[in-house]
């Protein structure tokens, strides 16, 4: 009896496991430590945590001549680059840089107008069992918003302990300005002395 529940314990929990991880079902545009970026956010609705997670993506596109083009895509979280995230117990934010070097630049920032599909897959293992799960989700051009970011997820309490706040999972605020520089324009020289 011990052998045959274990047995179903590992078949049953994968799918149980993929149903508790939630993508943002939009993703934003915005500036992140000085650089443009495509943010996703995820979340892990289990109160165990999860490890080892990457988040990669495939972009396919129309072209003309061609009936579609899939291009890969590499997410990172904050300054871990390449390196899978180690430990996922709450809403983390994931990103990919659109520089002159990525796939997504002249879809998103350049403004082309062909039409994509960007499908974002999600791998990790659970703690302590190692078993592993995926989760995907796609996201159209009319789901990405642009000059926005997610509000932070993760505040303190009055006692100083770290509070998950999942009401702000997928909220993004009003559009950010898109240049910060401000030039104060007095007796219309644009120059900042008094006269």
């Amino acid at each position: 009896a011990f052998i045959t529940g274990a047995f179903v314990a590992k078949i049953a929990r994968p799918q149980k496991r993929a149903g508790v991880i939630q993508f943002s079902p939009q993703a934003v545009v915005g500036q992140n430590q000085g650089q443009t970026c495509l943010m996703i956010r995820v979340t892990n609705l289990l109160h165990r945590p999860l490890v080892d997670v990457k988040v990669n993506a495939v972009l396919y596109e129309e072209h003309e001549g061609q009936a579609l083009h899939q291009t890969s895509l590499d997410f990172h979280l904050d300054h871990l680059g390449q390196q899978p995230c180690p430990f996922f117990i709450f809403p983390l934010t994931f990103y990919h840089p659109l520089d002159r070097q990525s796939p997504l630049y002249s879809t998103l920032c350049e403004g082309s107008s062909k039409h994509f599909e960007l499908v974002v897959f999600l791998t990790a293992s659970q703690e302590g069992t190692g078993d592993s799960c995926q989760k995907r989700t796609s996201y159209l051009r009319q789901e990405i918003q642009y000059d926005r970011r997610f509000l932070p997820a993760l505040g303190l309490d009055d006692q100083g302990r770290y509070l998950v706040s999942n009401q702000h999972f997928d909220t993004t605020p009003s559009k950010e300005p898109l240049n910060k520089d401000c030039v104060v324009q007095i007796n219309g020289d644009g120059s900042d002395r008094m006269e």
